[in-house]
Formats: structure tokens, C-alpha cells, sequence
């Protein structure tokens, strides 16, 4: 018995040693102990080209106004333990160097390097006198920032893996959407090929309202698809978008969109026979 009471003491004793933390830790747990600082990219599984029974391309719009997608935005200004998603790639590209391939277009055929996008984070304007241009008045630094993205862009294909017996989705390409904080046009900046940006995204975590004790990567958040987006092209003979076809019709584009969606999920429900 006396044995038992000092092998429990031991015990209890270095458990309670071990659960020491400081204030760099900022929790009740140490952050080594915590288990998304160890994270990493979950491979996708094998596809063999003959169990892809079908498959369809799909281009969507997630705007980080709507509250579900708030944990891509936020937070605006980075904080020890987390950053928004355009921080974090921007960091993977200029100081890390972990994502290397970043394209101009969506058809990854115009490769960028570090210094073409550090031109495109980063310019120089230049105000010049109205009446002699000649005359350089003052330079103006615009930089690119969390602030300034109003969307995410996502390419991806769907497709029904016979195997399993299930729809997936496989996101190709990600690009931000900002708005130029001198001149307040909307545009896409690059595209990224997404699985060489997966080991950054897995890396840095993001506010998860339901429980702050169980947050999510980056990486989970897009593979789960724990976001609200709008088809805004789907893959087609003519390689339209839905702007294209249903010009100034925002409501009708909306319900294109929803009725892509629901064809998606009717092929699925289709497959099965009860």
C-alpha cells in the first residue's frame, strides 16, 4: 500500500510539474502541448483516372462580408496567434518562400516571380505637378493589405469517385480579390496553385466561433469547405461566366448559380438506387 501512495505521488506530482505554464503561453495549456502547433497536410487520397465516373469545373466567389466567412478576413491587423488568410499566403510567398507557384490567370500558364509579386503588393505612385508634369510633386506608397480584399476566388473540380462511391471536390487554384485602395477597382491580383499552398495554410490557424478551444486550419477550413460561396462560372463550350450570359440580372445570376448547385446535387442523388 505504502508502495502504490508513492508510485500515485510520483505521478501526480510530475503531472502537475508538466502542466506548468508562462505567460508567453497565453492559455491554460502550453502552446507545445496544443495540437494544432503540430499540424500537417493530410495527402489527398490515390485516384486512378478510371474511377473518376464524372466530373465538372467550377469557378466561385467567397465574399468575406458575410459572416461564415469572417475566419478568412479576420483578423485585419495580424495578432500573435493568428492572421488572416492574405497574410498568411503573402507571408508564404515574400518571406518564407514556401509557395513558389503563383500565376497571373487562372490557367496557370503565366508563372510569377517573388519580385513580380512584390511589385504587385508594393508601388510606387508618383504625383506630379497638373500643369508641368515635368514637376514630381510627392511619392506615395500603396501596399496591398488585409483590409483591402473583398473576396476569394476558388477553382476547383467536382467529381464522383466510383471507388468509394461518393462526391468530392479538389480545389486547383485560390486568388484574392481586393479593392486598390487608390483608384477603388476590384480586381484579381494572381492565382496560387493550390496544393503548394496547402503546407501554409495547415500551419496557421483561424477563429473558430462554435469553440475557441478546437480552432481550425486554414487548410481545414477549405478542404471541409466551412464557407458560403456563389458559383459565378461553370465549366462550358463557350468558357462563359454567368455575368456573361445574364448581363445586369443580378438576382437571375444568383439563381444560375444556385441552379448549378442543384444539379450537383441532384447527380449525386441520382447515382443511388433505394
Amino acid at each position: 500500500m505504502k508502495n502504490f501512495l508513492i508510485v500515485f505521488f510520483f505521478v501526480a506530482s510530475s503531472t502537475v510539474w508538466s502542466q506548468v505554464i508562462s505567460p508567453e503561453d497565453d492559455g491554460l495549456v502550453p502552446k507545445g502541448d496544443i495540437h494544432y502547433s503540430n499540424t500537417r497536410v493530410v495527402p489527398y487520397p490515390f485516384l486512378r483516372q478510371d474511377d473518376m465516373m464524372w466530373a465538372t469545373r467550377h469557378w466561385e466567389r467567397i465574399q468575406v462580408q458575410e459572416k461564415l466567412n469572417h475566419p478568412l478576413y479576420y483578423p485585419v491587423v495580424p495578432l500573435p496567434d493568428r492572421k488572416s488568410m492574405f497574410d498568411v499566403l503573402k507571408d508564404a510567398i515574400l518571406v518564407e518562400g514556401s509557395i513558389v507557384e503563383v500565376f497571373r490567370d487562372d490557367l496557370f500558364e503565366l508563372p510569377l516571380s517573388n519580385q513580380e509579386v512584390a511589385d504587385i503588393i508594393f508601388r510606387v505612385d508618383s504625383i506630379t505637378d497638373p500643369d508641368d508634369p515635368s514637376i514630381l510633386l510627392a511619392i506615395d506608397s500603396i501596399e496591398l493589405k488585409a483590409p483591402n480584399v473583398v473576396a476569394w476566388e476558388l477553382k476547383s473540380d467536382w467529381y464522383f469517385d466510383k471507388q468509394r462511391g461518393e462526391m468530392k471536390n479538389r480545389i486547383l487554384g485560390i486568388s484574392p480579390v481586393v479593392k486598390d485602395p487608390s483608384t477603388s477597382e476590384i480586381y484579381n491580383i494572381f492565382w496560387i496553385w493550390f496544393p503548394d499552398a496547402r503546407q501554409a495554410l495547415s500551419t496557421n490557424i483561424a477563429y473558430n466561433p462554435d469553440n475557441n478551444t478546437r480552432r481550425l486550419t486554414f487548410d481545414q477550413i477549405m478542404q471541409m469547405r466551412y464557407f458560403n460561396s456563389v458559383v459565378f462560372k461553370e465549366d462550358n463550350v463557350y468558357d462563359r461566366t454567368i455575368d456573361d450570359y445574364k448581363q445586369n440580372r443580378p438576382m437571375e445570376q444568383l439563381l444560375e448559380s444556385k441552379r448549378i448547385r442543384e444539379n450537383l446535387r441532384n447527380y449525386e442523388h441520382d447515382l443511388w438506387q433505394f
